[in-house]
């Protein structure tokens, strides 16, 4: 009995192996794509090839040594040899910049009266020119601006109209005067009517317009009643001689800003300047004191 109770309770071991049940798959949509579990997975074996063992031999500086797992020694991440060749690809060839040409100096500075150091006596300029110094009068460098802007050139002087003309009474001799000199007073920028008795000034020049013209033009009725020939050259310098400066005191700005309008207007001083305009400083004989003190 027991012995047949043992038999029953044993496990047969199959000769042959059993294939698997096939597993139920649910049908998959078309929209939902590939089931990717209805294939069954690969062994790794299958999917990874062997990977070949590296045999060093005898060459190289391993000795026939191999590295852990069959792989070849890792070759370094930079190479100093082909670093620099990379490098000096990558530079840009500095070029020296060519040299400028240098202009030729001028000659003493002829177009200009030099630099402006200060300020004497109140209406003089001390000038720094070509290593010397020199002093130059303000108030003639003035007048000699004002007879260049009053000369007429190619065009007459513009006529600047009064606000309120001037009004004066003549004698018959400068009346005679005026009517002479009329057309010559209009190339200078002055302009007037005439009737019995008086006179009326309409239009002056932009240099006379800040002038005091009740004083000036009574003066200068007199100077053209006394000449017996007229010249526009010869009534411009009686008017320039005959202004009130503007400048009682003279600054800086105002002697820069006016020695750069002679020269514009006047270079014939710069380059030949009168004596009574521009005298040099003699330093030489102080030089030679503080040498032998």
């Amino acid at each position: 009995m027991l012995s047949v109770l043992q038999q029953q309770t044993e496990t047969t071991l199959p000769l042959e192996e059993i294939a698997p049940a096939p597993r139920h798959v649910p049908e998959n949509r078309i929209a939902a794509g590939r089931n990717h579990f209805a294939v069954p997975a690969e062994p790794t074996a299958a999917r990874e090839p062997a990977t070949p063992r590296y045999s060093g031999g005898a060459s190289g500086g391993n000795g026939g040594r191999q590295t852990a797992g069959g792989w070849p020694p890792a070759q370094p991440g930079y190479q100093k040899q082909q670093g620099e060749v990379y490098r000096a690809l990558l530079q840009t060839p500095t070029t020296s910049p060519a040299p400028e040409p240098v202009a030729p100096a001028l000659d003493g500075h002829s177009q200009s009266f030099g630099r402006v150091l200060t300020i004497v006596g109140g209406d003089c300029a001390l000038l720094e020119h070509a290593g010397t110094i020199q002093l130059l009068s303000l108030p003639v460098a003035e007048r000699w601006l004002r007879q260049a802007q009053l000369t007429p050139g190619q065009s007459p002087v513009c006529a600047q109209p009064l606000l309120i003309p001037l009004r004066l009474k003549v004698s018959a001799d400068e009346k005679a005067a005026l009517q002479q000199a009329q057309s010559l007073l209009g190339e200078l920028g002055i302009e007037f009517q005439s009737d019995a008795q008086h006179v009326t000034i309409r239009a002056v020049p932009l240099p006379l317009r800040q002038q005091n013209l009740q004083i000036l033009i009574p003066e200068l009725i007199g100077y053209l009643a006394q000449q017996t020939t007229f010249a526009t050259v010869n009534i411009a310098q009686w008017i320039a001689r005959n202004v009130q400066s503007e400048h009682p005191q003279w600054s800086m700005a105002q002697a820069i800003s006016l020695l750069a309008d002679v020269e514009r207007l006047c270079p014939q001083l710069v380059k030949a300047p009168p004596g009574g305009l521009l005298q040099p400083v003699d330093l030489h004989s102080a030089m030679n004191a503080l040498k032998h003190e």
